[in-house]
């Protein structure tokens, strides 16, 4: 009898945690915030350095092809009120110190 009881107190007080609300999540971004319009501004054949300039720190440069520099940004548990990039995934390929292609995803 009382291990009965202590058995419907048990699940009565832990179905009682599933009516709260669920924990604050704090969005989590990574990467560079990229805008429309600093992507407009890239010409090919600007230089590194006016590229960086427009652009910013790149997220990665290539480990296997050195003068591709790219752009990446991820959110996690984002809402609406949280930075949203415009653009996700920007690959900038060089060619003798000058920018030769600008492929966007």
């Amino acid at each position: 009898m009382k291990k009965t009881i202590l058995l419907l107190s048990t699940l009565f007080t832990l179905s009682g945690c599933s009516l709260l609300p669920s924990p604050y999540k704090p969005s989590v971004e990574q990467g560079n915030v990229i805008k429309t319009e600093q992507v407009q501004q890239l010409q090919l054949g600007m230089s590194e350095s006016q590229v960086l300039y427009v652009m910013g720190t790149p997220m990665v440069r290539s480990t296997f092809n050195s003068n591709q520099w790219h752009y990446l940004f991820t959110s996690l548990y984002s809402d609406q009120n949280s930075k949203q990039s415009e653009v996700k995934h920007l690959t900038l390929t060089f060619q003798n110190g000058a920018l030769q292609s600008i492929q966007e995803k």
